[in-house]
């Protein structure tokens, strides 16, 4: 059962219709998604192998080179050579969107703040067909060894990585020198409860939200000063508070007016919404309804999406 406080907070800010997909959500699994990694691979490749393997799939409509396929037929495809040799990598939908979203091209300088496990390192790596130079960071070995070892499957030979806190990397490097940062931040993981797994909500706190929010703020905060000048950032989380999401931008966006929340178009992705203007006794930013909320699916997870442009 989900906390009683957490299903009171979501029903303050969602519609009923949204409220009821949400919670019908948490109690269904997701489509398998993956990408195919064009260092390697290519569409008529793997299309050809699903379908010699009798696999049904659905393209994308809104995300280039993702497919969704029936969780049934996943342990195939993990035992397959395209996924052993990173033909393909095994993402969720919405994880997919920030990298696409950076307006990336070759030879560019990008920043990966929290990297592990590489998923969208290795998709930003494929975006710049491995040209320009990504730094990607991770603290903790375990995830950095995940990391590195993502990267080398991939393929991907344009990543710098550092196993380091991410906000002590930020102050060593050089101010004003990427073109794009994704900021991945670690945060509540409210869009991935399953009510089949108590451990995916059992940690589920106030506190822990409050918590996430100033790790969250700090790490955009030490983001800022390296993005150039009409650079893009992309900032994303898994989770539906407020606090995490709308709050965060809002509070880096007043104090940095250099700052400018663009409008994120995802095409014709559906349960997409537009961020929300105010929660509890806070109104956010004027231009929050730029920034894009994405509820739990079939198809997705429950994400949040905010792009910033330097001006």
């Amino acid at each position: 059962m989900l906390p009683k406080k957490y299903l009171q907070r979501i029903e303050s800010f969602l519609s009923k219709s949204d409220l009821e997909q949400t919670i019908k959500a948490y109690d269904k699994e997701r489509a398998c998604s993956f990408r195919i990694n064009t260092l390697k691979s290519t569409e008529q490749e793997v299309e050809s192998f699903l379908c010699s393997n009798n696999i049904s799939f659905d393209k994308v409509s809104f995300l280039p080179l993702a497919y969704t396929l029936e969780r049934k037929d996943e342990f195939t495809l993990k035992g397959s050579n395209l996924f052993y040799e990173g033909k393909i990598y095994l993402q969720g939908l919405t994880s997919q969107l920030p990298a696409t979203l950076l307006e990336l091209k070759d030879g560019m300088r990008v920043l990966d703040v929290t990297a592990a496990p590489g998923s969208k390192t290795t998709q930003i790596a494929a975006l710049m067909n491995n040209t320009g130079t990504i730094v990607a960071c991770e603290k903790h070995q375990i995830r950095h060894d995940k990391l590195v070892h993502n990267i080398q499957l991939q393929g991907a030979t344009n990543v710098e990585t550092h196993k380091m806190d991410a906000i002590k990397l930020m102050t060593e490097l050089e101010k004003e020198s990427f073109d794009a940062i994704l900021l991945d931040v670690p945060c509540s993981a409210e869009g991935r409860f399953k009510l089949s797994d108590e451990r995916s909500y059992g940690f589920w706190t106030l506190q822990n939200i409050r918590d996430k929010a100033v790790i969250q703020t700090s790490l955009l905060e030490a983001s800022i000063p390296l993005l150039k000048k009409w650079g893009v950032l992309i900032y994303s989380t898994c989770t539906l508070a407020p606090e995490e999401n709308e709050g965060v931008i809002s509070s880096v966006l007043e104090k940095n007016p250099d700052l400018k929340l663009e409008k994120i178009d995802i095409g014709d992705m559906p349960f997409a919404r537009p961020g929300i203007t105010s929660f509890e006794w806070r109104t956010y930013n004027s231009d929050i309804g730029n920034t894009i909320r994405i509820l739990p699916s079939n198809l997705t997870e429950g994400f949040y999406l905010a792009k910033i442009r330097k001006m």
